[in-house]
């Protein structure tokens, strides 16, 4: 049971004074003996996880730097340790993106700005009360998942649809049913309570976005396309099912509309640069060179000693047929990275290949110092002669 007048509880905001206009009417309500700030998700999760407190209570601003309150969410939902910490959202607005939000991460309860002590104790009050007497139905759900961790899937099952009868108008029983079928192998099962789940509730993106798994996994791309989509829709934010969906599009030979989705992805990443060799090599790999050449080459002018990245741009070049583009790459490389046996190889084919047999000579001797002996240099140098 947690004592609302002797709780533990941390707040995330990347504004100090937000932090401190909370806590003065915690104070106010007389909530709380410890309370402790961070000022992102990053931070927040360093306190979580390595500090010696331990909280009941974490109140997160939606939208942060560094990590955000639904990242920082995710993560503690995803900890065993973590996971049942009850959450309150704060959010300047309610719109269907956070809505979603709150259904997929198992928020306990949002909070719109400006906060009121009255709004505030309203909502503190709501979940705690949730904490110390969970209705029947959370109360199933965490058996199930007691369960599902134990490996008893059977029984998790017959939790969660004693979870359902405790709550037939949430959709949240009826995804995990969708969701305990999927684990155990049952697509047939998965399908249907995902569908019933999906319909019931169409902001439920958990329901949707198994969906598309479900149908990725059958095979049928275009099911699965289908639902990632309308997960996108629903909710951008997950990165996840973009880049699914990215892949999916581009195995089905949609270029253009994969494209929109990556750059979607790389409007809403907190870590572009990352994401952009992400997605950069997702593209290598399905054949879309031109846009990996323009997502690496942006990276570059960022980091402009990333030779491995020169390197996937000489490749990329190559395939596209299009090898003396890649000259001012071979060069940088050749120059930095002369002890690499495996790179001055690929160096002295390009050169081959767009009759440099002269540079490609060079750099077959360098080969030679290095590995003496090498038989591919040795058969790449009769075609310089």
């Amino acid at each position: 049971m947690i004592d609302m007048q002797h709780m533990n509880i941390l707040i995330v905001d990347d504004m100090e004074s937000m932090c401190k206009a909370i806590r003065s009417m915690l104070k106010v309500l007389n909530v709380s003996s410890q309370v402790l700030y961070a000022y992102n998700g990053l931070d927040a999760w360093k306190i979580l996880t390595e500090g010696e407190t331990k909280f009941d209570l974490a109140i997160i601003d939606w939208n942060m730097p560094v990590m955000t309150g639904v990242e920082l969410l995710g993560k503690i939902r995803d900890e065993r340790r973590l996971r049942d910490l009850p959450v309150i959202m704060v959010t300047a607005e309610a719109n269907r993106e956070i809505v979603a939000e709150a259904a997929e991460s198992d928020i306990d309860a949002y909070i719109l700005k400006p906060i009121t002590v009255k709004s505030l104790e309203e909502r503190v009050r709501m979940v705690i009360e949730k904490v110390n007497n969970p209705p029947p139905m959370l109360y199933h759900l965490k058996l199930a998942r007691d369960l599902d961790e134990k490996g008893d899937i059977e029984k998790a099952i017959s939790e969660a649809i004693l979870a359902m009868d405790a709550n037939p108008s949430s959709s949240r029983p009826i995804r995990e049913l969708g969701y305990l079928y999927f684990k155990k192998g049952d697509l047939k099962q998965a399908e249907k309570w995902f569908l019933n789940a999906a319909k019931m509730n169409e902001l439920d993106v958990f329901a949707v976005h198994y969906l598309g798994d479900l149908y990725l996994k059958q095979g049928d791309v275009d099911k699965a396309a289908q639902y990632y989509d309308r997960a996108m829709q629903i909710s951008p934010r997950h990165l996840d099912r973009g880049m699914n969906l990215g892949r999916i599009l581009l195995d089905k030979g949609m270029s253009g509309k994969a494209i929109k989705v990556f750059s979607k992805i790389l409007d809403l990443s907190e870590d572009p640069l990352t994401i952009r060799e992400d997605i950069a090599n997702i593209c290598m790999d399905k054949g879309e060179y031109e846009f990996a050449i323009h997502l690496y080459t942006f990276i570059l002018d960022q980091i402009p000693n990333r030779y491995d990245i020169m390197s996937k741009i000489v490749d990329a070049y190559v395939h596209l047929g299009e090898a003396k583009k890649a000259m001012p790459y071979l060069l940088e490389i050749e120059k930095k990275e002369n002890k690499d046996v495996r790179l001055l190889l690929k160096i002295a084919k390009v050169y081959i290949t767009i009759n440099q047999t002269a540079r490609a000579d060079l750099v077959l001797q360098k080969v030679d110092k290095i590995d003496p002996g090498n038989r591919e240099a040795k058969a790449l140098l009769k075609q310089c002669l």
